[in-house]
């Protein structure tokens, strides 16, 4: 259900345009802060053996301030935020992969992980695509 926002939000710019579109993509960015902010807490929480409960942390903090420097850029500049937004996506599910031991026990999560992540990529580059796009 955490997908709906994504997919709805890079949808609209492309049947409203103009002014809803403007709202809707910084909506999109606001959205995505708050959940890679959350990704970013999550790795407060794993307890794993073979890297330091406090590097989750490090990471994890740094994911979330990552999150708010993306919040920052929307207020100036959508491009810039939303490449940073695809890039902390991708990041924190490369993060995820090495860090959390418990990723590569849960084949269905790890596959549901993956494909989220691509799906996200992918709104992010749709709404790139409508704010480089000449006739928008």
């Amino acid at each position: 259900m955490g997908f709906v926002p994504f997919c709805s939000l890079s949808i609209i710019p492309w049947i409203f345009g103009g002014v809803i579109a403007e709202h809707s993509i910084f909506i999109l960015l606001f959205y995505s802060a708050i959940i890679l902010s959350f990704l970013g807490g999550m790795s407060w929480g794993w307890s794993d053996n073979s890297y330091s409960q406090e590097l989750n942390l490090i990471y994890g903090i740094g994911f979330s301030l990552f999150s708010c420097l993306i919040l920052f850029a929307a207020f100036k500049n959508h491009m810039l935020s939303l490449c940073l937004s695809f890039i902390g996506f991708n990041a924190f599910y490369y993060f995820e992969s090495k860090s959390d031991i418990l990723f590569d026990q849960n084949i269905e999560y790890k596959e549901l992980r993956k494909n989220l992540t691509v799906l996200v990529s992918i709104c992010f580059l749709v709404t790139i695509a409508y704010i480089v796009n000449p006739y928008s």
